[in-house]
């Protein structure tokens, strides 16, 4: 009975002496608590960064990857302007080539591009890029070419006015311009009117792009308008173009 009752108190006792020593140590445990704490977020931070800086990396890759995307959008369609002119060819072939160097001055505006003799290029072969015409071959060496811009003040190309058929002689200006020679006063000529190539002369093939009208005046002194263009081929921004051969006659057996 005395057993039962000493029990009873040592269980009281321990009750009340856990229920005493419990928030002492709750605070004994709370310093290993927030360390524990401190370097679950520690690590939790650590590992959001480097998921912040995979991303940010992913990011990265992902644009650049865009970006040549883009670039390699462009460079087809470019061909695919470049090479779709050969549809208007007849009897031509043609060739490749990339602009070494470019020269824009008062006295001279020519191109060098890549292709020369040894790629059999040949003085007077007509030279164009995507949208028109550039220019003609002048001078070779075994592995270049010096092409004459249609701007330049030693160049002529004869040429028609797409809308009218009305026939003239192209003449560089200089200073990316050219201007639209022997046209009577009476005729017809807009400003925006396209003038193609005509054909003669047997250098350039007929009906490619040249120049578009800018102006258009008179001169009571002279017979003929002042007409001046720009050229439409880009001039300033294209880096290949294509070497035109002569024209082949066909041959009969």
């Amino acid at each position: 009975m005395a057993s039962d009752h000493y029990g009873q108190y040592m269980g009281s006792f321990r009750s009340l002496l856990t229920t005493t020593l419990e928030p002492l140590e709750r605070v004994a445990a709370l310093p290993s608590q927030v360390h524990h704490w401190y370097m679950q977020g520690v690590t939790d931070q650590a590992l959001l960064e480097k998921e912040l800086l995979q991303l940010k990396t992913e990011n990265l890759m992902l644009k650049a990857k865009l970006q040549r995307l883009d670039s390699l959008e462009m460079e087809l369609d470019r061909l695919r302007r470049l090479l779709g002119t050969t549809g208007r060819m007849d009897m031509q072939s043609l060739k490749i080539a990339s602009i070494l160097h470019y020269s824009s001055s008062s006295v001279s505006q020519f191109l060098t591009v890549n292709k020369g003799a040894m790629d059999n290029v040949q003085a007077n072969q007509a030279v164009i890029d995507a949208y028109g015409i550039m220019g003609q071959v002048v001078s070779t060496t075994p592995v270049t070419s010096r092409v004459l811009l249609i701007t330049d003040q030693e160049h002529q190309l004869p040429v028609r006015i797409q809308r009218t058929g009305q026939r003239g002689i192209l003449t560089g200006l200089g200073n990316d311009l050219v201007s639209l020679e022997f046209i009577p006063l009476d005729s017809s000529v807009e400003v925006g009117d396209v003038l193609v190539t005509s054909g003669l002369g047997g250098v350039f093939p007929a009906g490619y792009p040249a120049a578009e009208v800018i102006s258009v005046s008179e001169n009571p002194a002279l017979p003929y308008l002042n007409i001046q263009a720009k050229p439409i081929a880009d001039i300033h921004s294209s880096y290949e173009v294509l070497i035109l051969s002569h024209r082949r006659e066909p041959t009969y057996e």
